[in-house]
């Protein structure tokens, strides 16, 4: 279950935010926490929170006594420091920061910021109008849940399975996967494995060093200290050239691609997501030349890059269709719909949609086809269609009623708004 830390700097914004968190945990599954000016600065515990956060979400207002103009605390010291250390923790944890600003609420020229804060306009920023927040809310969701799918498909390639010696004297053998999660545990590998990396260095066991340096970057990756697993991913590139391992290399290359994509470097990502493509193609790897195609779809629209966005994930989708890769060719039919959406084309976005709802059902993938279901009836009202829209508007509502999973709730209000919207039409 995705967490977001909510940061607000003027309690006059916690009703409208309480209602936009309900929105939240309801479409993403998510777990919601606050950060507010009514505590006492506490870093620990801040620290505590954040670090079983995803997305760190700054509320920005006009009202309330600490605020200026443009809704940022920027004189009161004690608020401040505390936003300070938010923002610099979500920065070390890899978290997606957003700004929300709410009405007329601004952020200011960078001069004016101090420190820290600057990073927020780096950031994506979204507006909503408080009369009207749940109708401007869908985009934000869409692209946070955009953000946390690449976020768990990168964080599941980078925490494959591998084995590990026994840290205990009763299992004679230990599996550290995604299962393998907790801190203490995790801090107790990387001691192993440091002191197995000094031992095969000493030997000058090059197989024993990349084992142990791929060990290194997993554990690190789970703790989400991604510099630091970057550090032994690089490491261990250099030595799986060494012994001219071409698939692992490939491999590699992903994982790094990856793990600067997490960490917001969207330019090493490319450049490690082309060097995949260019070493897999090379040498005929078709499954990590349609993973490269897919990462560099995601770093063009995190660069708001649509059209090439689109180019590399129809290129990935038809090597994912080639290799019978449901799941993928799904997930790429509604990501190219939903881009195709961003530039305004919304025949392409209907046809894509159409594609992906016929792959939703030929997987009997229930929850993504009333999605489908969903997206295609605002498309269609979006064409002006009215007749498709009210036959998929039929379907999405007979299907959502037969489910009782947290997120039907907020398809639900969307469908009613676009009931709304048609009647009025």
């Amino acid at each position: 279950m995705p967490t977001l830390y909510f940061s607000l700097w003027s309690e006059d914004s916690a009703p409208l935010v309480q209602q936009i968190a309900g929105e939240c945990e309801s479409f993403l599954e998510a777990e919601c926490i606050w950060g507010r000016d009514t505590e006492p600065f506490a870093p620990g515990k801040i620290r505590e929170r954040l670090a079983r956060c995803d997305v760190l979400i700054v509320v920005v207002n006009n009202s309330g006594t600490s605020a200026t103009a443009s809704g940022l605390p920027v004189n009161n010291s004690l608020l401040k420091e505390r936003i300070r250390a938010e923002i610099v923790l979500a920065t070390n944890f890899d978290l997606t920061i957003i700004s929300l600003l709410i009405d007329d609420a601004r952020l200011p020229a960078k001069e004016n910021l101090p420190g820290a804060l600057k990073r927020l306009l780096d950031c994506k920023t979204y507006r909503l109008r408080s009369a009207l927040w749940f109708e401007d809310l869908h985009e934000l969701l869409e692209d946070i849940q955009e953000e946390l799918d690449f976020k768990r498909d990168t964080e599941e390639r980078l925490t494959q399975t591998i084995d590990f010696p026994d840290l205990t004297e009763s299992n004679p053998s230990h599996k550290l996967g995604l299962e393998f999660s907790g801190a203490h545990q995790l801090r107790r590998v990387v001691e192993s494995e440091k002191f197995n990396l000094e031992k095969a260095r000493r030997a000058g066991d090059r197989v024993g060093e990349k084992n142990a340096l791929s060990a290194l970057a997993l554990a690190f990756s789970q703790l989400k200290q991604t510099q630091t697993a970057i550090q032994y991913f690089q490491e261990q590139l250099e030595i799986v050239r060494e012994l001219k391992g071409a698939e692992e290399e490939c491999a590699l290359l992903a994982s790094l691609g990856d793990a600067f994509a997490i960490s917001g470097n969207m330019g090493r990502a490319k450049n490690y997501y082309e060097e995949q493509l260019a070493r897999a193609d090379a040498m005929g790897f078709r499954p990590f030349i349609g993973s490269a195609f897919n990462g560099l779809g995601f770093v063009y629209v995190k660069q708001n890059k649509i059209s090439k966005a689109i180019a590399c994930y129809s290129k990935a989708l038809a090597l994912y269709q080639e290799l019978e890769n449901g799941d993928k060719e799904l997930e790429l039919l509604v990501g190219i719909g939903l881009n195709y959406q961003k530039l305004g084309e919304m025949s392409q976005t209907a046809s894509f949609l159409e594609q992906a709802w016929e792959t939703s059902k030929r997987l009997e993938n229930r929850n993504e086809e009333a999605r489908v279901l969903v997206d295609l009836a605002e498309t269609y009202s979006q064409l002006g269609n009215s007749e498709r829209a009210h036959q998929y508007l039929q379907r999405a509502e007979e299907m959502l009623n037969r489910m009782e999973e947290p997120w039907v709730v907020s398809w639900k209000h969307r469908l009613t708004s676009l009931k709304d919207s048609l009647h009025r039409g």
